[in-house]
């Protein structure tokens, strides 16, 4: 089941070889499994960042992205310097996607490059319909769908 979320922070520039070290790395060192991933969250100013989409794409992975504000609002155990106008992009940015505040990974920087954090999609999120009583409309949680 797909239930978690990768925040990354990357330099400019970073190769989609970097991220996947990066990611299978952390992975490794947690002991969580590739195939779990949701999909891949980050700041909207890495929408054009070519290592990233690679990554996403060769995985059919969605890329999700937050606005800086979006992420600033986030509470996180580990900020950063204030680079781009956030304390946090990669926990930030995995707590946003996963639509809780259960990182699973705290931030991991590798090589000074990539900034990798992992959330988990609570239970509840993972519902993708809720009859609230008959004759009501469901509602829908989240944008994705999962199995549950």
């Amino acid at each position: 089941m797909r239930t978690l979320w990768i925040g990354i922070g990357c330099r400019r520039g970073t190769s989609k070889e970097v991220v996947e070290h990066a990611i299978a790395q952390v992975l490794e060192q947690y002991k969580l499994a590739e195939t779990a991933i949701v999909g891949i969250a980050t700041v909207d100013r890495k929408s054009d960042e070519t290592g990233l989409l690679e990554y996403c794409e060769d995985r059919r992975l969605p890329l999700s992205l937050f606005s800086v504000e979006q992420l600033q609002a986030i509470a996180v155990p580990n900020p950063s310097i204030n680079r781009i106008g956030t304390p946090s992009v990669a926990e930030a940015a995995a707590i946003c996607a996963a639509g809780s505040g259960v990182l699973r990974v705290p931030k991991q920087v590798i090589k000074k490059t990539v900034t990798i954090a992992i959330a988990q999609i609570s239970p509840c999120d993972k519902l993708r319909n809720v009859d609230l009583a008959a004759g009501h409309e469901a509602i829908r949680d989240r944008s994705i769908d999962f199995d549950v």
